[in-house]
């Protein structure tokens, strides 16, 4: 299960539990508002005299007058100090809510921001990895062809000048750039793969899977070559587009014949 999903259950359960207490609070409040103020009014009954039977003209000159009186509407009363005044349990439900609604408030804040994160620097964003010109002294010929690492990213440029045969190679910009941004996880298990200086491999320690210097696949149980990420030059600087992963070449993929076979020693054996 995702922690998308999870996070999506937990806030429907926080949300169902808040409104049966919101529930339960004003099924409370209403019994207790009916036995204060009682269920129906009573009503009095008048006991009726008879009167002997008349006729309808003595009826009509023995009616009295009747004068209507203007009755002034009654004075509220003032609430008294305990009307006023707020009860224990008055005082817990409504600190209980607040609390509860403050607590739903700040989790759906926090789960919202690591949905939909907003990453401002570091991997997974856009890294600069520094002068186009410099790196490619330290990773090309003149250096060596030794890979640079860059902890910021998890991963290493290393040079490339092969034919680029393979897709991915067009999505990374390897054939432009002669620049490759190889992610250190081995795409077996996830283990971290370091660089071996005798053979010029990656060798992963954890099962021998090898890949070539530009992360093609050379040996090992592992199913492709070493998954990679976009890299441009802007401004004379390498960019490298950590947020956007691309999957390595397929076996049996050899783009470059200078290094499809190790130049010395295995560090890990096989």
């Amino acid at each position: 299960m995702s922690p998308a999903t999870i996070a999506f259950i937990v806030v429907g359960v926080s949300v169902l539990l808040w409104a049966l207490f919101m529930i339960n609070v004003t099924v409370r409040r209403q019994r207790k508002a009916r036995a204060e103020s009682g269920l129906a009014t009573r009503e009095h009954p008048v006991a009726a005299g008879t009167e002997p039977a008349t006729s309808p003209a003595q009826s009509a000159a023995n009616k009295p007058e009747v004068t209507v009186e203007k009755v002034p509407p009654a004075k509220l009363k003032p609430l008294t100090p305990e009307q006023l005044s707020v009860s224990r349990r008055q005082f817990l439900n409504r600190a209980g809510t607040a609390s509860f609604s403050a607590f739903l408030g700040f989790f759906g804040m926090g789960t919202l921001s690591f949905l939909w994160p907003k990453l401002t620097g570091g991997f997974g964003t856009k890294i600069n990895a520094g002068d186009y010109e410099d790196i490619l002294a330290k990773v090309g010929p003149d250096g060596g062809f030794t890979p640079l690492f860059i902890p910021e990213g998890r991963f290493y440029l290393t040079y490339y000048e092969g034919t680029g045969d393979a897709p991915v190679y067009t999505a990374v910009n390897a054939v432009d750039t002669k620049l490759q941004a190889l992610y250190r996880k081995c795409v077996h298990l996830g283990c971290s793969v370091p660089k071996c200086d005798s053979s010029k491999l990656f060798e992963c320690p954890c099962h021998g899977s090898k890949y070539r210097l530009h992360g093609e696949y050379y040996a090992g149980p592992a199913p492709r070559g070493l998954d990679r990420f976009p890299l441009t030059v802007e401004n004379g600087k390498v960019v490298v587009d950590t947020g956007s992963l691309q999957e390595g070449p397929p076996r049996g993929a050899n783009t470059w014949d200078r290094f499809s076979e190790p130049q010395g020693p295995f560090c890990v054996p096989t």
